[in-house]
Order: structure tokens, then sequence, then C-alpha cells
């Protein structure tokens, strides 16, 4: 006896739609051999560590260093079975990507950060148009009245500090700092005294969403200049000693900063890059390949493929830095810096805001400095996790000292 519905054998409809679904599926695992074979064949110059047949190298993500190690310049990785591409840890191989006008930002590791076509991840003519309109905006002149506004933000912070540790507990220093780039770049940018660091209700959605999303996109600006700062603490607070021109960065007496004075901070700038080097903020950018492409040794990938340029391995590479895990800020002295590679510390785009930055983190430096003697909580040591940027897990927790 036939099931029917409305006239209509259900059995046969049943029947039907999973003929479709198997259909769906065989064709998507056709769709998906095909793609693992392509990408076999484009990797298949490239020797590395062997993958499990379902994770790929999802599970041993955290040992990169070794494989920069054993499989020099490059080396594939994998996510899943159809999933992968090109780990590059060596700076030649990266001066051909970078050198490439035409190569497109790889896009989905960004999308969660970037919603829409901004300087961020635009290429060609049209990141040349909107480079070109903002460029202005940071020129030498125009950055010199900002640091009275970015030492106001930062004694702001260091306020706070005095009031948080007079217990004589450790403080994750992490929040804080956002905090104060968040009102550094409110101020500079936009003539806009917030508060935000001793007033968090600025921080919740107003009944007007226009000015919210401008606080919103100033604060995601923000939140990107903050591991600048908080990765000079990686490294540096780990040394014992400090050389006294880090420790004493301003001129006897000098109470704050001002623009001769940041240009007078040469070994305080070579702690900072140095630091950026051990922990860069963002760890590594990608390309997407718009066609094939050949590295010094011969070897080619073709186009379509994604090359992930690791900034972080680039930075420990022993042929590369001699003692690469030592944190020594002479690596940056004029005499060392003069024959290095050059695509060391930099990528294809400079950083637009870099020099404001700098700024920003040598005012906060020293102003620090002057107040505070920092010391690790080894009870809270960082712990390092990337995502689109560099930071602990936990935070970055340290105690309060004396100058």
């Amino acid at each position: 006896m036939k099931l029917l519905w409305l006239g209509v054998d259900v059995s046969r409809v049943l029947h039907l739609a999973a003929v479709f679904c198997l259909t769906c599926v065989l064709l998507k695992a056709i769709q998906l051999f095909h793609r693992r074979r392509e990408l076999i064949r484009a990797l298949a110059d490239f020797p590395g560590f062997p993958t499990h047949w379902l994770f790929g190298h999802v599970h041993e993500v955290g040992e990169s260093r070794i494989w920069m190690q054993k499989y020099p310049h490059a080396h594939p990785m994998w996510f899943g079975s159809f999933s992968a591409f090109l780990v590059v840890t060596d700076p030649d191989y990266a001066k051909v990507l970078l050198g490439r006008g035409g190569e497109r930002l790889c896009k989905t590791c960004l999308a969660c950060v970037s919603p829409g076509n901004g300087l961020l991840i635009l290429h060609g003519p049209k990141w040349h148009q909107h480079r070109k309109l903002l460029t202005p905006g940071f020129h030498y002149d125009v950055l010199k009245p900002y640091v009275d506004l970015m030492a106001e933000s930062t004694n702001v912070m260091l306020d706070k500090w005095e009031k948080l540790t007079a217990d004589g507990k450790s403080v994750e220093l992490f929040e804080h700092v956002s905090l104060m780039t968040l009102d550094s770049i409110m101020k500079c940018a936009f003539s806009c005294h917030s508060d935000c660091q001793t007033n968090r209700s600025v921080l919740a959605p107003p009944n007007h969403g226009r000015k919210f999303a401008a606080q919103k996109g100033n604060g995601q600006i923000a939140c990107h200049c903050a591991p600048k700062f908080t990765s000079f603490l990686f490294p540096s607070l780990q040394e014992k000693h400090l050389h006294p021109g880090c420790l004493r960065p301003l001129p006897h007496g000098a109470a704050c900063p001002n623009r001769e004075d940041l240009a007078k901070m040469t070994y305080s700038t070579m702690c900072i890059k140095e630091s950026l080097r051990l922990y860069p903020p963002v760890p590594g950018v990608s390309r997407q390949l718009s066609k094939a492409v050949t590295f010094p040794d011969g070897r080619t990938l073709p186009e379509g493929l994604v090359a992930a340029i690791s900034i972080y391995l680039i930075h420990r590479n022993p042929e590369v830095w001699k003692d690469p895990l030592v944190f020594d800020p002479l690596r940056f002295s004029p005499e060392n810096v003069s024959g290095r590679h050059s695509h060391l510390l930099c990528l294809c785009r400079n950083c637009i805001g870099q020099q404001f930055a700098m700024n920003e983190m040598k005012v906060a430096l020293a102003l620090t400095l002057l107040r505070f003697e920092l010391l690790p909580d080894p009870a809270m040591p960082p712990l390092k996790i990337t995502r689109i940027i560099l930071r602990s897990k936990n935070g970055i927790h340290l105690w309060r000292g004396s100058p």
C-alpha cells in the first residue's frame, strides 16, 4: 500500500530527495578530492611535517619553530585535508612576495576585524589613492603637538596604577594600556576628551548609534596600537639589568618629554625595536598569488595559492639573526643596521601610523620609567596566543617597584 499525501507518493519523493542529497555529497567529495590533489601538486617542491589524515597540522601548530629549522625557507601548513598554504620563514622569500604590487591580501583572516574595504585590505590604485589622502595627516609637523596629549593620557593611566598597586598586588596592564591608546587616538585624531580611562560609561552604547560607531571605530584603532607598547613589556622585563639609557630616557630633571627629547631616546628606541622583533604585534601576513611566482632557489608556486609570511618566525630565524632568542637592543645600533636585509622588520606597506605609534610608545615608556620600576609576576607569566595580533592569553601581570 502506497503512502499518499495530497495525491503524491511520499516514498517516491523521499527516494528522489535521498538521491539528490547523495549526488550533492558525491559532487562535493569529488570537488574536495580535486582541490586536495591540486594543493599537493602545488606544494610538491616544499617538504614538510607529515600530516594527519583528518586534522592536517592543526595539532602541531606549536612546533612551527622546529619546522623552520628542519625545513628552511618555507614549509606547507595543512588545516584539515583540503586547506593548505605555504609558510614563509626566510626574508629572501618574503621579498619576492612583498615586492609584487599585484598580490592581494588574503581577506579570510581579516574579515572579523575589517568589515569593508578599508585601507587595511585595499590593493592596487584604490589603495594608493586612499593612502595619498591620509598621508598628510601623519606628517612630521602634524605629529608634534600630539606629544603633550599622549603624555596627558599616559599620566592618567599611571595615576590609576598608583592606586591599584597601593595594596602590593600585581596589576594586569593590557586593559589599561588599551584604554590609554584609545584615549590618545581620540584626543589626537578627533579632539575628543572622552575620559574613557576613568569613566567606563562612555564606552557603553548610547541612544544614538552614530557617536557609538565613531567610538567603536577608534577603539579598533587603539586595540591595534596597544600591543606595540605591551610587546615591549614581554622581553624587556625578563632582563635583570637594563641599560641606563633605557631606565632614564629623559634628560635629568625633565618631568615630561617633548618632541626634541623623543629624538634623543636612541637606546630606548633600540629596546623598543628589539622587543618588536621578538614579539611582533602582527605575527604574520598572507598573500594570495595573482600569478605564479618563482623563488630564488628555483621553486615555484602557482596562481591562486596562499602564502603566509611568518614575521614571528623570520624574526627568530637563526640563519638571519645571531642568538635570535636573546634580547639584545644593540642589534639596532646604526653600525649593525647598515648591512641588514631590506625585508627584516618591515612589510610591503609601511604602516601609515608607525611614527605616531613610535612616539606614543616612547612617551609611555619614558613617563612610566620615571615613576615605576616594573617587575614581572612569577606566578602569572605571559602566555603567548596568536590571533590577528600577538597577545598574552592571560594578560600581562606586573609588580610595582620604585624607580
